[in-house]
């Protein structure tokens, strides 16, 4: 849930490519690709150094691993 102040929430996301100290304690993370990682190559080819993206990127289509928990620790 992202909060801007009153009657602004949210939802967003952050697909981050390095180390993000400033967000510790103010967003948790959810999740972590195990596949596909040369489209994440892709998504960061688009962004910029302060992370505005120089095209549009959209996902439309997501899903959970039915077998995750046989996968190997990274």
């Amino acid at each position: 849930m992202a909060n801007a102040g009153p009657n602004t929430n949210g939802s967003q996301f952050f697909l981050t490519f390095t180390s993000v100290p400033w967000l510790d304690g103010k967003h948790v993370v959810f999740g972590e690709v195990v596949e596909g990682l040369q489209v994440l190559d892709l998504l960061e080819g688009i962004g910029t150094q302060g992370g505005a993206p120089t095209k549009r990127a959209e996902i439309t289509e997501s899903g959970v691993l039915s077998n995750y928990w046989s996968l190997p620790s990274p």
